[in-house]
């Protein structure tokens, strides 16, 4: 009886321990959606100069961004923990260094293009921006 007593607090820790992760892939799938027009046109981005990618929970929300041309992306670390902002593509000219809770990093895309990056120190952060 102990046996199945254990067993069953181990299964309810680990599900318990899962939730964040399954409520952050269904964030993902709605920040993702983008409205298309009624004729099926892509959709016209509004005119920005700012957008911001948070991140928390060992995540960049969102993951993916679209902004036009000449906006400026702010990252701002909400974990208690360093993170970084690297391009995949080093000659993209974009890395920053956030060393803890507030810190923020900021960057201007002036090409239009797809820039993929990650956490330095935690590999499993990715994003993209598509820039237009």
């Amino acid at each position: 009886m102990k046996r199945n007593w254990k067993r069953s607090v181990t299964v309810a820790a680990i599900l318990i321990g899962s939730a964040p992760v399954w409520a952050h892939d269904e964030c993902d799938e709605e920040e993702n959606k983008v409205a298309g027009s009624a004729n099926d046109e892509s959709p016209r981005l509004p005119t920005q100069s700012a957008a911001k990618v948070t991140i928390k929970l060992f995540q960049y929300q969102p993951g993916r961004l679209q902004v036009n041309a000449g906006t400026t992306v702010t990252w701002l670390n909400e974990d208690e923990i360093f993170h970084t902002v690297t391009a995949e593509k080093p000659e993209s000219g974009f890395n920053g260094s956030l060393d803890g809770k507030g810190r923020s990093f900021s960057f201007t895309f002036s090409q239009s293009g797809i820039y993929a990056y990650y956490c330095d120190r935690h590999e499993h952060m990715r994003g993209e921006i598509e820039v237009r």
